[in-house]
């Protein structure tokens, strides 16, 4: 059973008070130490509780509260729990006096000592503990959103229609050409592992992704024939770097789903990439006549990619779009134990 942190704070601002009577008054014996224990408990419980009280029904509205109200929300608790409390002792014999006002004005005093005490430790212990608490929401969150945007690029990838349209071409090619359907059996099975082993790392050497975009463009040319042409040119620097896995295919695919599918003629899809000192660049281009403007709305390819690349390198990443060019820019990541496949 979880103990309540209001309980905790209250016993440990009375032992506080406690150790603090038994260190500066006189104790003849266990039962002055028993009552001033018991003395202390009723005061911090009633003090406490209406700090608390008054707290939860002003920062259970609102966290901004200025340092003034909280002054004045402890001088209330002070000035009302000392009372409470002091009845309550008073009331019960564990303190005899001629007079209860002045015996309550002495206490006061030593109320409102301890309370600033141990209350602003306290104030100062919630402060940093919602303060991280909030930091981790947020980290919390940041990868959720990362997470998220992972999930729905990889579940655009592979669309039902290309899946359908791979497995046609495939069965059509199983009488007429078994070999060469047999090959594109094999890189569908690949370009289908590597969807699968994406999530399990946030970075793939360019190598392997490049290898992942040729196997896509063959099965997407024996679909398409002489429609779809394709060159990659990447530099011996560039292969080395990584990048998110599906990231250049998202922009191939793209490309192949807006140009070459649309054109009677087809076309040409070039992917080049290069490292310039510390920023790899990625280029998709095809000689159509542009990105379509929905292409890069919410909750499309491109946007997924945009948030993905903001959500890996905040602040060091970008996705540019130029007419019938589309062109990433990361930093050029090298480290050969990151690995899918």
């Amino acid at each position: 059973m979880k103990v309540p942190r209001s309980v905790v704070i209250i016993l440990f601002i009375t032992l506080g008070a406690s150790l603090i009577n038994m260190t500066f008054g006189r104790m003849d014996g266990w039962l002055d130490a028993a009552t001033t224990v018991a003395i202390s408990l009723v005061y911090s419980t009633a003090i406490g509780t209406l700090c608390y009280a008054a707290g939860e029904r002003l920062w259970g509205r609102s966290r901004r509260r200025s340092i003034w109200t909280i002054i004045l929300v402890m001088a209330g608790a002070v000035v009302v729990g000392s009372l409470i409390g002091h009845a309550v002792v008073v009331g019960v014999g564990l303190v005899r006096t001629r007079s209860f006002w002045l015996s309550y004005l002495s206490t006061l005093r030593f109320s409102a000592l301890i309370t600033v005490t141990f209350g602003m430790s306290a104030m100062i212990y919630e402060y940093y503990r919602g303060k991280f608490a909030w930091a981790d929401a947020e980290r919390e969150r940041a990868m959720k959103l990362a997470t998220e945007a992972r999930l729905a690029s990889l579940e655009s990838r592979i669309h039902p229609h290309f899946l359908f349209n791979t497995l046609n071409t495939i069965s059509a090619l199983i009488h007429e050409d078994p070999m060469k359907a047999d090959e594109q059996l094999q890189r569908l099975a690949k370009l289908l592992r590597f969807s699968l082993d994406a999530p399990e790392t946030s970075l793939v050497p360019l190598e392997r992704e490049l290898q992942v975009v040729a196997d896509y463009l063959e099965i997407e040319t024996t679909r398409f024939s002489d429609r779809l042409r394709y060159r990659i040119e990447v530099t011996a620097e560039a292969r080395e770097c990584h990048v998110p896995p599906l990231a250049v295919q998202t922009l191939v695919e793209n490309s192949v789903k807006h140009h070459i599918a649309k054109r009677r003629e087809g076309g040409e899809v070039t992917v080049k990439a290069e490292r310039r000192g510390e920023v790899l660049t990625v280029t998709v281009s095809d000689d159509g006549p542009g990105i379509p403007a929905g292409s890069a709305l919410p909750g499309h390819g491109l946007d997924v990619l945009r948030g993905r690349l903001e959500a890996l390198f905040p602040g060091a990443a970008s996705l540019e779009i130029d007419r019938s060019e589309v062109r990433i820019k990361i930093p050029a990541h090298v480290d050969s134990r990151v690995r899918i496949g």
